[in-house]
């Protein structure tokens, strides 16, 4: 059994970049977001490596050992940038960040990540952050030396101490989540969450609407407080049918109360596939 799940996908390469560095990849298994390092021409070419390579990944849900063909793709996609840029000065020293979530057996989904590149749940009510940011500001803040408003305006907030390209072994954070009904995860490029407080954001994601239409206020949020480099977001809502609904249904996640058991988190154990809109591979920013 694996859940089923609506998503939608928004990118755009902001107000001040002049390309888009991100590069998306949305489902219909594999949900990810690559944040290039490296320029216009290098970052492109690496976070458009790196969604290639997860869109080969082979069907996840009939694995017994998920987390290791992720992590060996991962390493595959490493191998392959650092192989490009030594063979071209054109992008020689490209880079990029990685974070996402995949569909797995079960009412469970995979969550990984390189970098500060971020996955979030939103859960009755609640933005959590299920990735670490692998950054020089995230260390800090985990370390209680900075706090997060700090983070935001550290002059080293940019520095990534762990991305694909950079070194020939990669640490990649890789986790087996359970899935509850109603469940909304957003995969994005830190030029949303660098814009928007977590509060604004749970607040978008609760918004009624179709996931499309959630992803779209998220990138419009950003855009409209100055977008200062490329955005990129993909949101991912566990339905509770198993039936293969249109895309436009309204898929708002509930906040739970106490008469509500559904929305509080009943695990969810359902067949089927998603619907998808908006397959859009984009470029990553650095």
């Amino acid at each position: 059994m694996v859940i089923d799940v609506r998503w939608g996908s928004a990118t755009h390469q902001g107000r001040v970049r002049q390309h888009n560095e991100d590069a998306v990849l949305a489902g219909p298994d594999v949900f990810a977001v690559a944040d290039g390092m490296g320029g216009h021409a290098g970052g492109e070419v690496a976070s458009g490596i790196a969604v290639a390579g997860l869109a080969d990944l082979p069907d996840l849900t009939t694995s017994d050992d998920p987390a290791s063909l992720v992590v060996a793709a991962l390493g595959q996609v490493n191998a392959e940038i650092r192989r490009r840029a030594a063979g071209d000065d054109g992008v020689a020293g490209m880079g990029t960040t990685i974070a996402g979530i995949a569909r797995v057996a079960g009412p469970r989904l995979l969550v990984f990540n390189l970098g500060d590149t971020r996955v979030y749940r939103f859960r009755a009510g609640r933005l959590d952050q299920l990735t670490e940011d692998h950054s020089v500001v995230g260390e800090l803040t985990r370390r209680g030396e900075i706090t997060a408003d700090e983070a935001r305006h550290h002059p080293h907030r940019h520095v990534v101490t762990r991305a694909l390209g950079v070194e020939s072994d990669i640490r990649p954070m890789v986790a087996t989540i359970d899935v509850a009904v109603g469940d909304c995860f957003l995969v994005a490029s830190d030029g949303l969450f660098n814009e928007l407080h977590d509060d604004q954001m749970g607040d978008l994601l609760a918004t009624p609407g179709t996931v499309e239409s959630r992803a779209r206020a998220l990138l419009d949020a950003a855009l409209l407080r100055g977008a200062r480099d490329n955005v990129s977001v993909i949101v991912v809502v566990a339905a509770g049918t198993s039936q293969v609904d249109s895309l436009d249904a309204d898929t708002s996640p509930r906040v739970a109360t106490p008469a509500d058991p559904a929305a509080a988190g009943s695990t969810l154990g359902l067949t089927a596939a998603a619907g998808d809109r908006s397959l859009t591979p984009t470029p990553p920013t650095g």
